[in-house]
């Protein structure tokens, strides 16, 4: 990790963005998904990969199962309050 004084890499700065894409892909509308989707078969300056947006959809779905997991864990896990428990 840079320090304060030190201009993060390209690279890590790609990595946040793409971070964040992934964080609000639910929020954006169904043409922005569209275009990035298209746009990630023709990135000039990196190699290609060979079915990028299968690779893409599965990233997207293990994220999605994820936080439904996260979720559905959080609301039926047991209280540790008594007075929730009935004690």
């Amino acid at each position: 990790m840079p320090t304060s004084s030190e201009r993060p890499s390209d690279e890590l700065i790609f990595q946040h963005l793409g971070a964040a894409v992934v964080l609000c892909w639910a929020q954006l509308p169904p043409g922005a998904r569209d275009q990035i989707m298209r746009q990630a078969d023709d990135v000039i300056g990196l190699a290609p990969i060979p079915e990028i947006r299968t690779e893409i959809v599965k990233l997207l779905l293990r994220r999605a199962k994820a936080q439904w997991l996260a979720a559905f864990v959080s609301i039926t896990a047991p209280r540790s309050d008594p007075a929730i428990r009935g004690h």
